[in-house]
């Protein structure tokens, strides 16, 4: 079986992670707006505070079982191989719909020195992500290392940018109100829709077979992500909002930029604009490495060919990054002009089953396997499991009152490749049994990785 290197850092994992929710947020932000205006400030409070539990969830199952595949591993150890499979295969689309996202977003950056039209968006996204094929198979640690750099200039840009709109002398708290022009209906909706912004901590997982930090200590990954994506999209909001209104924004391309323009600080927004690129740039790494190690992980267990678990001379999945660059063109290609609409509401609908799925998982293996060593092992476990599967239902039901039926209709497309994927894994155990015997991998497993 073909190795993955134990690289990373703790805070190259937190990059990644942090990274993969802080992207293109001065494009996305118009959507925010939309939701709940500035009352989406509290709503991604609220989210956060919601999405506590589930990082803690995450934080004891990675360092109980840190495989590469992540959760699909703790899905077949709690509910069997086949539902693991599936499981893995939702979880796979909410990396690669993140592709689309950041790539759209990266060009829509570049509209403010450029205009375009959606089509040469369009052209310009499928460019970016082909381009970035290329980095993926580079070694992990170099990738690590750009990233880390990189998404803390971001951070440290953004909260600069905020910080001089609100002393811009234009900014009033007055201004920021109302706070819930759609009541409690629309702040509703935006805390169940606004997950969106908080995945990316579920590619610690993905990441963790990689990772040369003691397991106990993963939890740090997971707070120091959400905290880090709060912080900058909650003062974005707020810097933005106290000059701007609702309107204002509806009828605007690239918000942040076009608000320093309105203040009267144009180097403020080309600063912006290019730091917002690169950050958003790097952002795909992550999401990138994560899809190809959920293939990574599948193939350890026979769920899919062992030819995903091949490397290249850098320690890269080539095949699995191969695979992944054409479903992230494929969700590309079909996006409408409305893209921003259309990835969150099947992005959320989608997550909101995947972590439903890991706090089931969570809650069975600690009856099933109450023994198995848990480095990082959450008190109350139990009651705090309960309170991340009301949240993750609560994602659900959300995502489905704004979910449209293009969405749903690419959603069933992407079923019947994952079936299809199925299907052949259970003729291949039919006519080469020893070759494609199912595999669940357990904590024994631990050294082997290593």
């Amino acid at each position: 079986m073909h190795k993955l290197k134990k690289q990373l850092t703790l805070p190259q994992v937190i990059s990644m992670a942090a990274g993969g929710m802080i992207a293109a947020w001065m494009v996305e932000i118009k959507y925010w707006f939309e939701l709940s205006g500035t009352g989406s400030f509290w709503a991604l409070a609220t989210t956060a505070v919601l999405v506590l539990p589930l990082a803690f969830v995450y934080s004891e199952m990675s360092s109980m079982l840190p495989f590469a595949g992540g959760a699909n591993i703790w899905v077949s150890n709690a509910f069997g191989w086949h539902l693991g499979w599936y499981f893995n295969w939702m979880q796979l689309l909410i990396y690669v719909l993140a592709m689309p996202t950041v790539s759209y977003g990266i060009v829509t950056m570049t509209n403010y020195f450029y205009p375009l039209s959606f089509i040469q968006t369009k052209i310009v996204a499928l460019i970016v992500l082909v381009s970035w094929f290329f980095m993926t198979n580079k070694e992990i640690k170099i990738l690590g290392k750009i990233q880390n750099t990189l998404f803390w200039i971001m951070i440290i840009t953004s909260i600069f940018v905020s910080i001089n709109l609100i002393f811009s002398g234009q900014w009033d708290f007055s201004n920021l109100g109302p706070w819930f022009p759609k009541g409690f209906s629309g702040y509703s909706a935006a805390v169940g829709i606004l997950i969106f912004k908080y995945i990316g901590f579920d590619l610690i997982p993905q990441l963790s077979e990689e990772a040369n930090f003691p397991r106990k200590h993963q939890w740090k990954a997971y707070l120091g992500a959400i905290g880090l994506t709060f912080l900058i999209y909650g003062f974005a909001i707020i810097g933005n909002g106290g000059i701007v209104s609702v309107e204002w924004i509806s009828n605007i391309d690239i918000v942040d930029p076009r608000v320093a323009d309105l203040v009267g600080k144009h180097w403020l927004a080309v600063i912006v604009v290019i730091v917002g690129i690169l950050g958003t740039v790097t952002t795909l790494s992550g999401f990138w490495l994560s899809a190809s190690r959920a293939l990574y992980g599948a193939a350890q267990q026979r769920q899919l060919s062992s030819i995903f678990t091949r490397l290249n001379k850098d320690g890269q999945p080539y095949i699995g990054n191969i695979v992944v660059g054409i479903l992230a063109i494929y969700f590309t290609v079909f996006a409408p002009e409305q893209w921003v609409e259309y990835i969150y509401t099947i992005y959320s609908f989608v997550a909101g089953i995947v972590y439903t799925t890991v706090v089931l998982s969570f809650l069975a293996l600690r009856k099933k396997h109450p023994e198995w060593e848990r480095p990082f092992k959450l008190k109350y476990g139990t009651v705090i499991g309960i309170a991340a599967l009301a949240f993750t239902i609560w994602v659900i039901l959300a995502s489905l009152s704004e979910i449209s039926m293009t969405s749903i209709i690419l959603l069933v497309g992407y079923l019947f490749i994952g079936i299809a994927f199925h299907l052949y894994a259970k003729k291949m155990q039919k006519n080469h049994p020893e070759e494609w015997k199912p595999i669940v991998l357990s904590p024994k497993d631990i050294k082997k990785s290593s």
